[in-house]
């Protein structure tokens, strides 16, 4: 199961993900990226150091946070993300919409 911590300083988000990404828990990815939207942050660090897998559920809830970050011009990227999980980025496309620093 995938779990997520929120951290905001000035109007930076970082969220934090460990774990597994299921469908059930890949809502916490979005939810997590709205609260800290409504707080006013403009750039989002999504630390994927500690993710073992991510499931097509995470990877819509990445494109919809990618969606409202190019319409409000803010700044989204993941960091940490292992081979394994840039490799399903890449397989499905979302490689090219998804910015890895």
């Amino acid at each position: 199961m995938l779990s997520s911590n929120l951290e905001i300083k000035d109007k930076k988000a970082v969220i934090k993900l460990s774990g597994t990404a299921d469908t059930i828990s890949s809502e916490a990815v979005y939810t997590d990226f709205e609260k800290a939207l409504n707080e006013g942050c403009n750039e989002f660090e999504f630390n994927m150091s500690d993710v073992e897998y991510v499931c097509s559920a995470t990877l819509r809830a990445f494109i919809r946070a990618q969606k409202i970050c190019n319409s409000k011009e803010c700044d989204m990227y993941l960091t940490g993300a292992s081979e394994g999980v840039k490799d399903v980025f890449e397989i499905t496309g979302f490689a090219a919409i998804i910015r890895f620093a």
